[in-house]
């Protein structure tokens, strides 16, 4: 059957946005082994499962696939990427009801992303010195997203972990928003600062009405996994800009 987010694509978007604490990330990642890009996959493929059935679609036995650009080349010795970004694409396991299942679903096949093409980490891009967060997005928009392989657009870049101050005003949040590729109607990116992660979600007007409810189910997601790894509730965060 099409997927859901495939849809004809118009000039109009609708924006939403969620919040996490980092610590509670990391928590599952340890808990559950992987890493926290891992953990970011999981949480959008668990968001997903509930945007469906909130939508009244059947969720079981639906596996999406996020496009996630990544590095093919490793770091260099001065600091810099060996080369441009490339898009590789992540299996979204949004069928399987287990959320611990999900997320070693989705590790087991980043691990293998990795073996097969010798991928660089979200971790690894963001420590070059070439390739500041916004500046990851920018070249992420322009790879060649032509290919039907794929459902969404997926990015985690992790940011500065201590706080930033402009004229003596501290930042407070950082919250990416990302963009559509044609008859892609929803793109989710993540970006981790000052001990949180924001969730920036962009949708089209029309085929996304409901982009409120991703965002929603996406602390839903984190909640579950969280719970099921750790025995913890998650800590609340606002659910968005202030």
């Amino acid at each position: 059957s099409p997927s859901p987010l495939h849809a004809a694509i118009g000039p109009h978007r609708r924006l939403a946005f969620a919040r996490a604490p980092l610590s509670d990330l990391k928590a599952v990642k340890d808990a559950a082994g992987g890493t926290v890009n891992d953990v970011v996959l999981a949480v959008v493929a668990g968001a997903l499962r509930g945007w469906l059935h909130a939508r009244g679609l059947r969720a079981d036995g639906v596996e999406l696939r996020a496009c996630v650009p990544v590095s093919t080349h490793p770091v260099q010795h001065d600091g810099r990427l060996g080369n441009q970004l490339a898009q590789a694409v992540a299996p979204l396991p949004v069928g399987e009801a287990d959320p611990v299942a999900r997320l070693h679903q989705v590790t087991a096949a980043m691990e293998g992303l990795k073996d097969s093409h010798g991928a660089v980490g979200a971790q690894q891009i963001a420590a070059t010195e070439d390739l500041a967060p916004p500046t990851i997005l920018a070249r992420a928009s322009r790879l060649d997203f032509a290919s039907s392989a794929y459902d969404l657009l997926v990015t985690n870049i992790p940011g500065p972990q201590q706080p930033l101050y402009l004229l003596g005003r501290r930042l407070t949040g950082l919250y990416p928003v990302s963009f559509l590729s044609d008859r892609r109607a929803l793109a989710v990116a993540a970006m981790s600062y000052d001990g949180a992660v924001a969730f920036g979600l962009i949708g089209d007007l029309d085929a996304m009405p409901d982009v409120e409810v991703v965002a929603d189910e996406l602390g839903i997601a984190l909640d579950e996994l969280l719970l099921a790894t750790t025995g913890r509730r998650r800590q609340r965060e606002r659910a968005g800009p202030r």
